[in-house]
């Protein structure tokens, strides 16, 4: 049986997902359909079913569907592979690319004469988990097994959201906006030397980030060129290291150990060891996230700390 494609359900497609865009709530979530695929002899059925299953979708308030030719410009059909399944390097990097968080494919498969087995694969784009939902029927009802398919999709998208979806990262400045608010209103001299453990030299960006922090908390931060010697003496060793490649971004880990003491008496006040990770497009910045990342980690263990001590000016 060999299925033409039906100007009729291009025309519902459309104006389906332009009735979607009108009425979708900020909150929903933004979703790709993938082509299906087929094994011999459902190659017809694979492409209706992914057709009907976009217009199914793009019918539900709580999701919007990525355009297809936005989707086709984002990445080749050739990264999913002849079984539907999804690679998470090309779910990861549609995600970037067109803003969807979840990634639907599949496949569809003819079993005798008139038996299909249709199987809808679901990846979350930003953390990879992976769920899948079936039907079955026969093949002159592909209309409803579409439907029943596109509903079980809907469902999982709801009752896998916390799995699908990455939960939101407090951002660098909030963060910080926190650590200030539990401070109080003490705030000893500070100095800041980070090296790297290779020997060569200061760690300028994490010395940097970390005086940036200090001095947005409002602590002195003074240096060897300063009137003013500091109450207090943060050190540091810092490591860093390339890690795998993740698609199209670049990875390290960043490993960075301080010491805090207090300049006048010699007395360790702490000894922080913290270690965290980055991503990006280009290695340079990669490094510098991965930097960034690991001293605001450190700078919510050591700035409350730093608070706590009291000075005299000498």
């Amino acid at each position: 049986m060999k299925i033409k494609k039906n100007p009729t359900i291009l025309l519902l497609t459309a104006l389906a997902m332009f009735a979607n865009a009108a009425d979708t709530p900020k909150s929903a979530l933004t979703v790709a359909v993938y082509n299906f695929t087929g094994n011999a002899g459902a190659a017809d059925y694979s492409a209706t079913v992914t057709t009907l299953v976009t217009a199914d979708l793009t019918t539900e308030t709580n999701l919007v569907v990525v355009e297809r030719a936005q989707l086709a410009a984002a990445l080749s059909e050739q990264a999913f592979g002849a079984s539907g399944m999804v690679n998470p390097e090309a779910a990861a990097k549609i995600g970037q690319i067109t803003g969807a968080k979840v990634l639907v494919a599949g496949q569809v498969m003819k079993m005798g004469e008139n038996h299909l087995v249709v199987v809808a694969n679901i990846v979350g784009t930003e953390t990879g988990r992976l769920f899948a939902d079936k039907v079955e029927g026969a093949a002159d009802n592909l209309l409803d097994l579409a439907f029943q398919l596109s509903r079980k999709i809907a469902q999982t998208i709801s009752d896998q959201q916390t799995n699908l979806i990455a939960s939101a990262q407090e951002t660098s400045a909030q963060r910080l906006d926190r650590i200030i608010k539990g401070l109080g209103t003490n705030r000893p001299s500070v100095s800041v030397n980070i090296q790297y453990q290779s020997g060569n030299g200061h760690s300028v960006p994490s010395e940097t980030e970390f005086g940036l922090n200090l001095l947005k908390a409002g602590f002195k931060v003074v240096d060897e060129k300063s009137d003013r010697k500091p109450d207090i003496e943060i050190t540091g060793v810092e490591t860093i290291f390339p890690g795998p490649r993740q698609g199209n971004l670049f990875t390290y880990g960043g490993d960075i150990v301080l010491k805090v003491q207090d300049r006048r008496t010699g007395a360790l006040l702490a000894f922080e060891h913290e270690a965290a990770k980055g991503a990006d497009s280009a290695r340079g910045p990669a490094m510098r996230v991965t930097e960034a990342n690991t001293v605001d980690v450190l700078a919510e263990k050591v700035l409350p700390l730093l608070a706590k001590q009291k000075y005299q000016p000498e």
